[in-house]
């Protein structure tokens, strides 16, 4: 039997249509190709040091013409997440606009039911981590807003968020519960607000570890873009096979 045609493209944002602030050539051309032929299209990203509103402001002013509700990060993923846990309380460890987004979620530093992890930047020092690592050892469970090793800026390489939660799972002898890319749970929500089978979805990313895993994982189609965090050598032994392989994203329209 043929595939379904795609209804859909859940699209990587950070190192697919844009890299340390300036879009990639023919991304924008490309989403507005997309939007014209009447596909659904939602924007993933496993940054967590923004809310969905302050990347869609930052999507805007690259030129890119999308609706903040389009937007999926592991923020939001993991507020819908907390609220099917109701009267859950937290202990957060991510910027203070992110955790303002968590408003409704009770908060608790001295005995929590979780502890959320994301973007803390130079708020990951001992004390903090240290503190985190005894809240899990009196009980707490892990979350994870994503585990992403590293990231790229126009300065260079950063540590991520992904580096304290392997931390922390190591020495509290735990595992995170993660919100972001390559969990199923990221991608059936997109799905769900899209109406959507995972066979009438394609995801597009340029991280093979994140992008195309959690494609697999939900038996969706994948094109991995050589842009980005991509490297050649994953192609040799790849944790997991794209459906497609891209130079950039700009060749997405030569393929729909």
């Amino acid at each position: 039997m043929a595939p379904t045609p795609p209804k859909a493209f859940l699209i990587d944002m950070d190192g697919t249509l844009y890299f340390k602030g300036e879009p990639y050539p023919g991304a924008i051309e490309t989403v507005n190709y997309l939007r014209q032929a009447k596909y659904q299209l939602r924007f993933l990203t496993n940054t967590t040091a923004k809310t969905p509103k302050m990347l869609h402001a930052q999507m805007q002013a690259l030129g890119f013409d999308i609706y903040e509700d389009e937007i999926f990060n592991a923020t939001y993923a993991c507020r819908q997440y907390l609220h099917s846990q109701p009267g859950a309380s937290c202990h957060f460890m991510v910027d203070d606009a992110v955790k303002a987004f968590f408003k409704e979620i009770p908060i608790d530093d001295n005995a929590p039911d979780f502890v959320v992890v994301g973007d803390y930047g130079e708020g990951f020092d001992f004390n903090a981590l240290n503190h985190a690592f005894r809240l899990l050892m009196n009980g707490a469970e892990l979350i994870a807003l994503q585990k992403n090793l590293y990231w790229f800026s126009s300065e260079g390489m950063f540590l991520d968020c992904g580096a304290f939660v392997t931390l922390l799972e190591a020495a509290a002898g735990t595992t995170a519960k993660v919100m972001g890319k390559p969990s199923e749970t990221f991608f059936k929500i997109a799905l769900e607000s899209l109406q959507r089978s995972s066979s009438e979805a394609v995801v597009v990313g340029d991280d093979i570890t994140s992008d195309i895993v959690g494609a697999e994982r939900m038996e969706m189609r994948s094109i991995l873009v050589r842009t980005g965090k991509f490297k050649p050598n994953q192609l040799e032994n790849p944790v997991a096979k794209p459906t497609w392989v891209l130079e950039s994203v700009s060749e997405l329209t030569q393929l729909f």
